[in-house]
């Protein structure tokens, strides 16, 4: 049986609490809980993301749990932080190729399939022309009117661009057409059929003005001044859009194969001694020579103009605009020397008139 209160001593703990002691026992106060219990835990590490279960002992509290930092669980558990939004670093091209899905990828194909049979409609055109004006106009007087006669052309200025629809023969016909559908092509496709009109049309007027003053005994007809400009637009191309087209490599080397075949071909074949009449008058045979003049001005003149009218994605490249300016000087000065040559030409022939 407990003492009375009278007869216990009293011993002051602390400031604001005082614990009965009975013969040198000490009495629990009544607000204090029976007992507390010691739990493994783990302490909150800052900046730890890899941390393991940690040993250090902690009493728990005597009245209602606290919310932790951390959001840990009583006992023994594992850190658990608070969900973060990871942000991916951004997908190269590579990674963006492997993350597409099979339609996309067929899409894809389908697009780059139609794009690569788009039929190229200016030479398409031009090669329908062709093949109706030699099937259709078998009058030799009326053929004459149309090729090109350095003595007339600038009475007559459409000679200038009409001798490219008349051809010698069938085999000549074919030859320009074929070369001009494959050389032709991917230009249309790549740089727009207006670009390539320019650069036809700048072809024949070069082949035409440089046969004149080469060969001036030569009418020449046929597109191989267009074609051969064609051909050499390709290097231009290639330097606009070297890195964003396949295969690069492949059209150089094409223009020096074709090249080499004109000059071959110039060396092997044997011209037959036929000579211009004057005045406008057509030969008997006025297809024999190979007019070599207006092969080589045409493709001369097919690099600078690509340069100036063409375009692709390394246009703001230094060397890309060195290139554009030397090309149009050129351009500029192979216009002031045709001029001046066929203007004394032309006073040339003015006086011969005068004086019969």
């Amino acid at each position: 049986m407990a003492p009375d209160i009278e007869h216990c001593e009293t011993q002051r703990l602390n400031e604001e609490q005082a614990v009965p002691v009975h013969h040198g026992r000490r009495i629990l106060p009544d607000g204090q809980p029976p007992a507390s219990a010691w739990v493994e835990t783990e302490d909150e590490r800052p900046g730890d993301n890899t941390s393991s279960p940690g040993e250090n002992k902690r009493l728990l509290p005597s009245g209602p749990p606290s919310k932790h930092k951390s959001r840990l669980q009583a006992g023994l558990t594992l850190g658990v932080h608070p969900p973060v939004k990871y942000k991916y670093p951004p997908a190269n091209k590579s990674q963006k190729t492997f993350l597409k899905t099979k339609s996309d990828k067929k899409s894809e194909r389908k697009a780059n399939l139609i794009a690569l049979l788009k039929p190229p409609y200016f030479i398409v055109s031009m090669i329908i022309v062709n093949v109706l004006i030699h099937e259709s106009i078998k009058d030799a007087d009326v053929r004459a009117l149309l090729q090109w006669n350095p003595d007339s052309w600038w009475r007559e200025p459409w000679r200038l661009v009409t001798y490219g629809c008349v051809h010698a023969s069938h085999l000549h016909l074919a030859l320009n057409s074929l070369v001009a559908l494959a050389v032709g092509w991917p230009l249309e496709r790549e740089q727009g059929w207006w670009r390539v009109v320019v650069l036809w049309v700048g072809g024949l007027v070069a082949g035409a003005l440089g046969a004149g003053l080469l060969q001036d005994r030569v009418r020449v007809v046929g597109a191989s001044a267009a074609v051969y400009a064609l051909l050499t637009a390709h290097i231009s191309n290639v330097c606009l859009r070297h890195g964003h087209i396949s295969l690069w490599w492949f059209r150089p080397l094409s223009v020096l194969v074709l090249g080499a075949s004109e000059v071959c071909w110039a060396l092997v074949r044997t011209p037959a001694p036929a000579r211009a009449a004057p005045h406008g008058e057509h030969m008997h045979s006025p297809y024999e020579y190979v007019a070599w003049a207006a092969h080589i001005l045409g493709a001369v003149v097919g690099v600078p103009l690509a340069f100036v009218v063409f375009t692709g994605e390394n246009s703001r490249k230094a060397y890309v605009i060195a290139c554009r300016v030397i090309s149009a000087m050129v351009l500029v000065a192979g216009v002031v020397v045709a001029t001046v040559c066929y203007a004394q030409v032309a006073a040339a022939e003015y006086n011969e008139e005068d004086m019969t």
